[in-house]
């Protein structure tokens, strides 16, 4: 299968954009969830329409899921490669930090479909408790849900060494879930774990992280970095991650 990147260059080092994840891995161990593929969304003739009510539906169940804490359910609901990192344990833990901060679900407000080229993209917006924000519900162009974005609670240098810290401890969906709707509709978690893989093969096993640094954007291009210094066996390598002003990541080199 074919796949695509653009790289941006920022102190000599490639910082991945988008780039195509495939590949199929084992269930867990400890899974309880026999999964089978969800049904398929109908797509529209037209190479630029989908079935929106489909998308909308889905999404729906998805959001509705979590509401309800059926986790597992939740679960099944995902495209495989997904499925077979995350367990249902993870995804109630996610959900679980979310609430505490923002308070339970009052109101789902409304649905909307954002048609893209790689993904197709549902923006779910919800009343909380505290606040109010939105999901984004993420499909291929198979009609599989590739993830479920929610809203950030956390400050985007915490968000780079949440991500540096989870793929260390070998939890590259956790690390993923911070990725931009573009990014996570391209890169699922076996490719952090083999990015990650051959970064500890050059590197040596990674040991701790050193600094942290936040070089805000300027107001053309509302664009924060994030440099990350982690130490390794064999010496210091620097992670980058660029940040929109939702706080999702949209560039890294953690994933090459």
């Amino acid at each position: 299968m074919n796949w695509s990147l653009t790289s941006l260059k920022r102190n000599g080092l490639p910082l991945l954009v988008v780039t195509l994840v495939t590949g199929v891995s084992q269930l867990p161990a400890n899974a309880q969830v026999k999964l089978t593929p969800p049904p398929p969304v109908k797509l529209v003739q037209s190479a630029d329409q989908v079935d929106e009510e489909g998308l909308k539906e889905k999404a729906e169940q998805m959001i509705q899921l979590l509401i309800q804490e059926d986790y597992n359910q939740a679960r099944t609901l995902l495209n495989r490669d997904l499925a077979v990192q995350l367990t249902s344990d993870q995804i109630g833990e996610i959900w679980n930090n979310l609430i505490e901060v923002t308070g339970p679900v009052k109101e789902i407000a409304s649905y909307r479909v954002i048609p893209s080229v790689n993904a197709n993209i549902v923006v779910v917006e919800a009343n909380f408790e505290n606040k109010t924000d939105e999901f984004v519900v993420i499909f291929n162009k198979q009609g599989e849900i590739v993830g479920v974005d929610f809203p950030n609670v956390a400050s985007i240098d915490e968000i780079a060494e949440i991500m540096v810290n989870s793929v260390a401890v070998n939890d590259f969906a956790r690390a993923r879930g911070y990725l931009h709707p573009s990014l996570k509709s391209e890169i699922l978690p076996n490719r952090l774990q083999t990015s990650w893989q051959n970064i500890q093969r050059e590197n040596g096993l990674f040991e701790r992280i050193e600094t942290i640094e936040v070089r805000p954007g300027s107001s053309v291009d509302s664009v924060d970095l994030v440099v990350v210094e982690a130490k390794f066996q064999k010496g210091i390598r620097k992670f980058f991650f660029i940040f929109d002003d939702n706080r999702r990541i949209v560039g890294i080199n953690l994933a090459q």
